[in-house]
């Protein structure tokens, strides 16, 4: 997987929480000011322009870092900018400009990068078990029933409860029903009739995880799609892709959607990537 966008984003995020925490420090010393001033008005010292710069420069940056592929690293670093540049705004004496509901206002955008550092171990864990699972699952198609809304969206997208019937690889066990509850895209809602393939927790058949690709949508490669086939017409497939190859070909789907290679070289590079031995 290409990981130069996700780095470039990165390091643009980094940056810019490097140029809004300054921004912010040196804003809440210098307080209030106007240029030209007024009648009573302090006049801002001229470096106050340069500071100026920093922050509208720093949350463009922020904003392109993140969807430059810096995801939530270049978020948390803009959050992170600001709530060190309140904090140590509020730690200076009295006489320099320093006051203590800034360390309170840093405080506040700290909790964000707080609470994701503190998450990493759970995210890190949900990820072994996924990759566990992918290795040593037992492997099936799933073909969805039933979807309904929960009633909770998370960054605007719809937690849906979902009802399968999944159809292990090779008769391992008969076909059952299972439920799983998951946060999709609102730009492409799973349908009734879609089939995706799961992987099965061979000691808890109501424990599995489905495989999709851009935006939610069933992952589109011709060995899915001869997968599907077979199913259908009660044939044994032959296993699913590996995990490496999953991901491969999901980034190659998000490649295609956004328009950075075309169908043709997609088609290629899923062929040769399917093929190889």
């Amino acid at each position: 997987m290409n990981r130069s966008p996700r780095l470039f984003g990165s390091l643009i995020g980094i940056l810019s929480g490097w140029a809004v925490g300054t921004a912010i420090y040196h804003m809440l010393l210098t307080g209030s000011c106007s240029t030209p001033p007024g009648p009573g008005e302090v006049a801002c010292p001229p470096e106050m322009f340069q500071y100026a710069f920093y922050m509208i420069g720093g949350i463009f940056g922020g904003v392109i870092g993140t969807i430059a592929g810096g995801s939530w690293l270049a978020f948390g670093a803009l959050f992170t900018g600001i709530g060190l540049g309140g904090v140590l705004a509020g730690l200076q004496p009295a006489e320099d400009g320093g006051q203590g509901w800034f360390v309170f206002f840093g405080a506040m955008f700290l909790l964000t990068p707080a609470l994701g550092i503190l998450s990493l171990p759970f995210v890190g864990l949900r990820r072994m078990r996924v990759k566990a699972l992918m290795e040593n699952g037992v492997q099936g198609v799933g073909e969805l029933l039933d979807i309904q809304d929960t009633g909770v969206t998370i960054n605007n997208n719809p937690r849906v409860r979902m009802r399968f019937r999944i159809e292990p690889l090779h008769g391992t066990f008969a076909p059952y029903e299972a439920t799983k509850t998951a946060t999709v895209s609102r730009l492409n809602l799973p349908r009734v009739g879609d089939k995706y393939p799961v992987w099965i927790d061979p000691d808890d058949h109501q424990k599995f995880i489905f495989a999709t690709g851009s935006q939610g949508a069933p992952m589109e490669s011709t060995t899915l799609r001869k997968i599907v086939e077979a199913a259908k017409q009660g044939a044994q497939p032959s296993p699913l892709p590996s995990l490496d190859v999953v991901r491969e070909l999901n980034t190659l789907n998000e490649l295609r959607i956004t328009g950075k290679i075309s169908a043709d070289e997609f088609a290629r590079r899923t062929s040769d990537l399917i093929n190889a031995p």
